[in-house]
């Protein structure tokens, strides 16, 4: 049982509040951003720093002008916070504008700009830009040329960079880290509490794919890796997540949970875009990415990471994420993938300095945010807080685990080596079908091979009776099995034959896909299934071997 202090399910936020309703000695600070993710910077990790004191009010505003902008409504409603439009925000005499967003229309509120970036660093271009996105003058500089009262910056490279762009806000800038990682490193005890929650086992290892949203994102250059990973990798060994763009949910493609449902519904995890993703890395074993924020933070944390796509034309060259990019270990695709990932888990983190991309300064990048964000306003801070770690995870509401895979084996000198693999649509495979009942896709329970009843059990005394309905029910299926007892299921062939078997708790699964298995050993021709060759049969298969309570032949 795990020891480490459970995680808050909710973060802490201000209640927003009106500035009629203000005090003398209160403060508004407008939390301004410009899409979803921006927005999610502000509302998970900068609005709790200051939730502790009555004396400040929050209210939340959307710059406009990015094609991504409808997914900023859509995260609002999620977390339940008024998001006001920035033409209503600005007349609201806020004593701060805290803004993910840097956009000149901020300084039309005639507060101080406090300016911080939503992502891992400064490292992206545009076209209509004269430098990186986030320190370019366009962006930080207002109509008459004012620049942020505070323009925290994540490492040092960030400091030589806004130096080149925009020299004029240096004298406001100061490095004090990265909101997000600082975060993850006070969360990083809670590692297993992460994995249970994802459902990961200390037997298996959780693959994380992360993909960006630009031309070169992974799931522009290998459009179907998560399914083809689903399906590729041994589930008994590996679980498989996938954390897709907030971009992704916003323009006419199909949301990615929709696109990918019978995978989600097989297995695959996904989380909900406004947050988990980060109990995603610290629970990871492996994240296969791309130039990514998530992807850099992840090998940034430790985690080790595979590259399957990254865009070096969209950044200089000499950012620390294009250094990481030319450096990080390559995902191929078309290789088979288990390999590479066992490599990439024993060879461990990669071997980067990301100091000056993401400093370590004290106190920490929270304390430091919440002391300038006291400064401007002009009241004496309470006492500040330790951000709270993040919170239990929990995936889509469309994720269920497998039920359907298909199952092979290849004997060995110690019986068998299994393998099974989520099987989410009905298309041939290597190996026979395997379903339980509880799977929802009608097709893959028709199409199943074996079908098992092993999620709660039945009574012994009606096991048979249940038995024989899953076989009427489903012409297809040759053997099925059900849960009699907490180490025990009861086997029916379809010629008759019955089986009452126990064993260890990982085989129950695989005992009735090693009975077919050896029924189409057989042959067609064969005369039936002897019980008594079937239990030797068995024993050979398994080790330690299972322990048989009853066997009977067909009549």
């Amino acid at each position: 049982m795990s020891t480490s202090t459970p995680a808050p399910q909710h973060p802490s936020t201000p209640a927003p509040q009106h500035p009629s309703t203000l005090g003398p000695s209160e403060r508004l600070l407008i939390l301004a951003g410009r899409t979803s993710q921006a927005l999610a910077r502000l509302y998970f990790d900068v609005a709790p720093l200051i939730a502790h004191d009555p004396r400040i009010a929050v209210a939340y505003a959307l710059i406009p002008g990015s094609r991504f902008e409808p997914g900023a409504p859509v995260f609002a409603r999620r977390v339940g916070i008024d998001l006001h439009p920035w033409d209503t925000a600005k007349v609201l005499r806020p004593n701060l504008i805290v803004t993910s967003s840097p956009d000149p229309c901020l300084y039309e509120a005639g507060a101080p700009v406090l300016s911080l970036p939503h992502g891992a660093g400064h490292n992206r271009l545009r076209a209509e830009l004269s430098g990186v996105s986030g320190l370019s003058p366009e962006q930080i500089l207002g109509p008459q040329g004012q620049v942020p009262s505070f323009l925290a910056l994540p490492g040092p490279a960030a400091a030589k960079r806004l130096a080149i762009d925009c020299p004029t806000a240096t004298g406001n800038a100061e490095v004090i880290g990265d909101l997000c990682l600082d975060r993850l490193r006070r969360s990083a005890h809670l590692r297993e509490d992460y994995r249970r929650a994802f459902g990961v086992g200390p037997d298996r290892r959780l693959v994380v794919i992360s993909s960006s949203w630009d031309r070169s994102a992974l799931t522009r250059k290998s459009t179907t890796l998560p399914e083809q990973l689903l399906g590729e990798l041994p589930m008994d060994e590996f679980k498989l997540a996938f954390v897709p763009h907030p971009n992704d949910e916003v323009g006419e493609a199909p949301h990615p949970v929709e696109s990918l449902r019978p995978y989600v519904d097989n297995g695959l995890i996904m989380i909900p875009p406004e947050e988990g993703w980060r109990a995603l890395v610290l629970a990871a074993d492996c994240l296969i990415g791309d130039h990514g924020s998530v992807t850099f933070t992840a090998a940034a944390m430790g985690v080790p990471v595979l590259l399957a796509s990254f865009g070096f034309a969209g950044m200089p060259p000499d950012v620390p994420l294009a250094r990481f990019g030319r450096i990080a270990p390559r995902f191929e695709p078309n290789a088979p993938a288990a390999p590479q990932i066992r490599a990439a888990i024993e060879a461990g983190p990669v071997g980067f300095d990301f100091a000056d991309a993401l400093a370590e300064p004290e106190p920490g990048a929270p304390f430091l945010l919440a002391e300038a964000v006291y400064r401007l306003i002009g009241l004496d801070a309470l006492e500040l807080v330790e951000p709270e770690p993040l919170p239990l995870p929990a995936p889509v509401p469309e994720h269920r685990d497998t039920r359907a895979w298909r199952c092979r084996t290849r004997p060995t000198t110690a019986g068998a080596a299994w393998e099974r693999r989520p099987a989410s649509v009905p298309e041939p495979g290597e190996g026979h079908l395997a379903a339980d009942v509880t799977c929802r896709d009608g097709r893959l329970r028709s199409a199943a091979n074996v079908l098992v009843r092993h999620r709660g059990t039945v009574d012994p005394a009606m096991a048979r009776q249940t038995l024989r309905a899953m076989l009427e029910a489903h012409p297809v299926c040759t053997v099925a099995s059900a849960r009699v007892g907490a180490g025990e299921v009861m086997i029916a062939v379809r010629d008759g034959t019955v089986l009452r078997v126990g064993a260890r708790p990982a085989q129950l699964d695989l005992i009735p896909s090693a009975v077919y298995e050896r029924l189409a050993e057989q042959g067609s021709d064969a005369p039936g299934l002897s019980a008594a060759e079937t239990l030797v049969y068995l024993q050979r298969r398994f080790e330690p071997g299972p322990a048989f309570i009853t066997a009977e032949d067909a009549a």
